[in-house]
């Protein structure tokens, strides 16, 4: 198993499908009583446990040398986003679908051969709607596979609802445990509507400038 490639983005990067709490609506929460640090290594722990390949952790504490969230610093700006991605199974039945046995065809390779075989199969020129389904899906998984090293994060948390950034790591942190027992308990169509409502948008894809791996 691939460990979870978490880094840092500061400042903040608020996704935009998200809404802002107003600050005399921020909450405190007086249980949750570790620190900043202690809860930013429980997320850290939750994106392993769910075993995203990829996460963005992002904030307006700066980290220390050693990697550190900053101590005593609290912005103006409580806010945190986690951008992530889940494991995906991959599905290399596109080798024999599209006709490509090279294990690293090109995107232009992968769209040529779909092109060819989804002429033959387009519904509007009599063809198999089926077919053509699953010749798209075989050309999604091919692409995916070309891109595996460059792929953006699928899903973002984000949450100002309480008065400090470390209540905010918490309340992230306990949400995607809550996720995970969803998954213990075998509903998984709850678990896809669940991951469903955190989809990032294309223009939230995750943060990219003034990220720092950890």
């Amino acid at each position: 198993m691939e460990s979870v490639k978490k880094s840092e983005a500061f400042p903040l990067s608020w996704p935009d499908a998200w809404p802002r709490t107003r600050p005399q609506d921020q909450k405190t929460n007086a249980t949750w009583r570790r620190t900043a640090n202690q809860y930013r290594e429980e997320l850290a722990r939750e994106l392993d446990r769910i075993k995203a390949p990829v996460a963005v952790i992002s904030t307006n504490v700066p980290l220390t040398l050693r990697g550190q969230m900053t101590p005593g610093v609290e912005p103006r700006d409580v806010g945190v986003a986690i951008y992530f991605s889940k494991p995906i199974k991959d599905d290399f039945r596109w080798q024999d679908a599209l006709g490509l046995h090279n294990p690293d065809p090109s995107e232009e390779q992968i769209q040529a051969a779909y092109r060819k075989l989804a002429a033959q199969h387009h519904p509007d020129k009599g063809g198999d709607l089926e077919m053509f389904r699953a010749l798209t899906q075989h050309r999604d998984h091919a692409l995916r596979w070309i891109h595996r090293a460059t792929a953006t994060p699928d899903f973002v948390i984000a949450c100002d609802t309480f008065k400090e950034v470390r209540l905010n790591l918490a309340a992230i942190a306990f949400t995607l445990k809550a996720i995970r027992q969803i998954e213990r308990c075998g509903t998984s169509s709850m678990l896809e509507r669940a991951f469903k409502g955190f989809m990032a948008l294309a223009s939230d894809a995750g943060p990219s400038a003034g990220s720092r791996a950890s």
